[in-house]
């Protein structure tokens, strides 16, 4: 997903969907009571005929919903700006949003934090991708509001055999030190390496003896400096290294629940009903969720997006780790959510007082 903020004082955006799993976060961005304008078609009569025309319709959001197994996101409302020969204002119209479309969100209620937050929640994403080869390099950035280059440089390696080696090696160490530079200076979760040869598993190498600690994914790409940035991006290492991100964040998370389970059985929550009721007192510090939780189609899921809402504003720290992980499985055995309290409450007592008021 791409995100534009084109009036950061009234909150306008222009987003644009690359991948079906932008859809859900999108869906976290739209609230009801936003103006969301869109490229659509809608039927027109002309006479006692009826055209399907393409326009531009702006309409005030109303209700949002997913349309299973044909990744589609529908949004309707009200339409508030719109061509005026069609007649179409105050009508209801409902615009299809799917991956590489584009839409402009008029923001209701505007909180450049809650975004930020959202965005980190969502898709983690703080990485270096590096594509090199023998004749230039480039070093990006990649964040959620995008793709930086933050270094880059044509090589020009000797040609003769006797000096080309030494000069590679150069090239390798000089890179490397700059990669591990870079990836502290933004505290990255980790690096992808990109070449047509081997060049990658040696530049590799290199980082790993300067810092161990750095995670180092390696991928074939069939050229270096940006145009091998933008291959990159288009592998499965960069989803990889997302998603092993997550699983090891909420893996740390998931031990100091079990330490505190045991040892403050008021600083933990788990389940919807008790880490809903924990998010409304403010008191989640961390929250980890099962992305089968956000993904259905069901209630559970408008449940669990309010959640993440309430967390986030409340600056809790939130992790979605896929389901289908070790770590994953171990949380939908505690009913798909686990949360970490800042404080010690006695959700439990909470819970039955409010049950024995109700009777």
């Amino acid at each position: 997903m791409r995100i534009e903020v084109l009036d950061d004082k009234h909150g306008v955006l222009r987003v644009r969907i690359d991948s079906e799993d932008d859809l859900w976060i999108l869906s976290l961005i739209i609230s009801p009571g936003d103006v969301v304008k869109a490229r659509t078609t809608r039927d027109v009569s002309f006479g006692d005929e009826k055209r399907r025309i393409p326009m531009i319709l702006a309409i005030n959001v109303k209700k949002l919903e997913f349309q299973p197994f044909t990744n589609k996101l529908r949004i309707h409302g009200i339409v508030v700006e719109g061509p005026d020969r069609f007649g179409v204002l105050g009508s209801h119209h409902t615009l299809t949003v799917g991956v590489g479309d584009e839409i402009t969100v008029y923001k209701s209620s505007w909180s450049p934090k809650l975004l930020e937050d959202l965005m980190k929640i969502v898709r983690p994403m703080n990485m270096l991708l590096v594509a090199v080869d023998f004749d230039e390099y480039a070093i990006a950035l990649l964040q959620m509001q995008g793709v930086k280059i933050v270094a880059s440089e044509n090589v020009s390696l000797p040609v003769s055999d006797e000096y080309f080696e030494e000069a590679l090696e150069k090239l390798i160490k000089d890179l490397a030190e700059k990669i591990v530079e870079i990836a502290h200076r933004y505290n990255v979760d980790g690096v992808i390496i990109g070449s047509p040869g081997d060049i990658k598993n040696r530049v590799r190498d290199a980082v790993k003896a300067l810092d161990s600690s750095i995670k180092v994914y390696i991928d074939t790409v069939s050229n270096g400096g940006y145009a091998g940035i933008q291959e990159l991006l288009n592998r499965d290492a960069v989803r990889n290294l997302i998603r092993d991100s997550a699983v090891e964040k909420a893996s740390r998370i998931l031990e100091e629940f079990e330490r505190l389970l045991v040892k403050d059985i008021n600083r933990v929550a788990y389940g919807l009903k008790s880490v809903k009721l924990a998010a409304d007192m403010g008191a989640i510090e961390k929250l980890v969720v099962v992305d089968e939780m956000v993904s259905s189609f069901d209630e559970t899921r408008k449940d669990v997006e309010e959640l993440l809402r309430r967390v986030s504003e409340s600056r809790g720290f939130v992790v979605i780790v896929p389901g289908n992980t070790p770590v994953g499985e171990r949380i939908k055995m505690l009913g798909g959510l686990i949360a970490i309290l800042r404080f010690s409450v006695d959700l439990e007592s909470i819970v039955e007082g409010s049950q024995e008021s109700s009777q």
